[in-house]
């Protein structure tokens, strides 16, 4: 069973991780591209990009159990109801994209109340503005993403999430640095072009569904008549995962205005640390997405001992993945690193930090997967409980003791994030035994 399970795990799990990569790189670039036009510019977009993931991965919350929905229905054969879940889905995507997508024009004002200076808050909140024109965009990828991945198909919207980067190269060249006539718009041209670039992939992304998909057999043309049922399941699904993901998130967001706090190549560093510790977690995410939708499958089929194997293995698949990436961080932490700063006083912050942080990318990387597992499961109030308890209970005192009261800075806060993570993993594993047993057993 598991030689028969790694290939499928791994045929899921390494698109849906190389989209999510794709996603992440974009931000990536920007990162990188805004390290380039200065250290402010650099610090604008770290700063800004706190609030920006939270607000994403609220949204993304609400509406993963697309995914599972979508996974557990293909596997009892009601392939109909597979097209009704995503078109409920992008619904839902699309008001939460505009309504978060709002409230983000006012991040000045919510930098300022938090204590940032008025620098720091009026480039943060600039850049933030920007980002919000995207987010409807963005969700509505992710919703079809979502879809397509439920049906075990992930890897169209692996080359459309890739693909989009060249366009963001060329689209940051214009507004960063202001080319072809453009302002030098610095970090907010980076904004700027990341929320085209999310409204081109849904565009093309729709139209691998119309043109690909059999509508028909997935319930594509037919008329919603369960919308309110379907918007039920969701939310019920989705309102745990979307506060999950808030506090995850928030406490994330909490960190970088520690460092906002600490100084300006601090933010710089801390957002060099955060995203090398996106970029793992996007690959995690690959895995436990994968696991998700093996898990709620089999559960489909009434196969409990099968899901629990399945997961097993999309565990381990992850645990070697995560490993070699980590040795890659800690073999060349001073070349990564000014990838995205040349300004020695960031990288006499960020290398250091680097030390840990492969330490850090494994773990949680690890609770990823481990939360993907439990999904497959439906058990979404469970993961919202561990993950406050870690993120909030461990991280956030350790990341305040670390991090400002012994003056380590941003190496002090990825050593909060690894104790977090590790007593997030202990607390996801323990669960799903429990629920593994139980189903097993009944």
């Amino acid at each position: 069973m598991k030689n028969k399970e790694t290939l499928p795990i791994l045929k899921l799990a390494g698109p849906v991780m190389l989209g999510r990569i794709g996603a992440i790189l974009i931000v990536t670039i920007d990162v990188a591209m805004c390290g380039y036009a200065g250290t402010r510019e650099l610090a604008y977009y770290g700063l800004a990009n706190g609030l920006h993931v939270t607000l994403i991965l609220i949204g993304i919350g609400s509406i993963l159990p697309i995914a599972i929905l979508t996974a557990k229905s293909d596997g009892a054969d009601n392939h109909a109801n597979c097209g009704v879940i995503v078109r409920v889905g992008l619904v839902h995507a699309l008001v939460i994209g505009i309504v978060l997508g709002f409230a983000m024009q006012y991040g000045e004002e919510f930098f300022l109340l938090t204590g940032q200076n008025e620098e720091l808050a009026a480039g943060g909140g600039r850049v933030l503005a920007m980002h919000g024109l995207g987010l409807a965009g963005l969700l509505s990828m992710i919703a079809i993403s979502l879809f397509l991945e439920g049906l075990q198909r992930p890897i169209p919207a692996m080359v459309i999430s890739i693909g989009v980067n060249f366009i963001n190269v060329y689209l940051n060249w214009i507004f960063i640095f202001g080319n072809h006539g453009a302002p030098a718009m610095g970090a907010e041209g980076a904004a700027l072009a990341t929320s085209m670039v999310r409204w081109i992939a849904v565009v093309l992304l729709a139209c691998y569904v119309v043109l690909k998909i059999d509508r028909i057999k997935y319930g594509l043309q037919e008329k919603i008549t369960r919308f309110r049922a379907i918007s039920k399941d969701l939310r019920q699904l989705g309102n745990p995962t979307a506060i999950a993901h808030g506090m995850e998130s928030t406490s994330f967001l909490i960190l970088t205005l520690i460092a906002g706090y600490m100084g300006i190549a601090e933010t710089a560093a801390w957002a060099i640390g955060l995203n090398i510790l996106t970029i793992a977690f996007m690959i995690a995410l690959g895995f436990g997405m994968a696991a998700s939708v093996r898990v709620a499958n089999y559960l489909g089929r009434q196969a409990p001992h099968y899901a629990a194997r399945s997961a097993w293995v999309a565990f381990r698949l992850g645990m070697v993945f995560l490993g070699l990436l980590a040795l890659i961080f800690l073999g060349f932490p001073e070349h990564l690193t000014k990838i995205y700063s040349q300004e020695p006083s960031v990288l006499q912050l960020a290398v250091p930090m680097m030390l840990i942080a492969p330490f850090a990318v494994i773990v949680d990387g690890l609770q990823a997967i481990a939360v993907g597992i439990l999904r497959g499961y439906q058990d979404m109030w469970y993961i919202t409980v561990s993950l406050i308890c870690s993120f909030w209970v461990v991280m956030m005192p350790l990341a305040w003791l670390f991090g400002l009261k012994l003056e380590y800075g941003p190496l002090g806060l990825m050593a909060s994030v690894f104790f977090a993570a590790l007593t997030a993993i202990i607390m996801l594993l323990v669960r799903f035994r429990i629920l593994d047993r139980r189903l097993q057993s009944a």
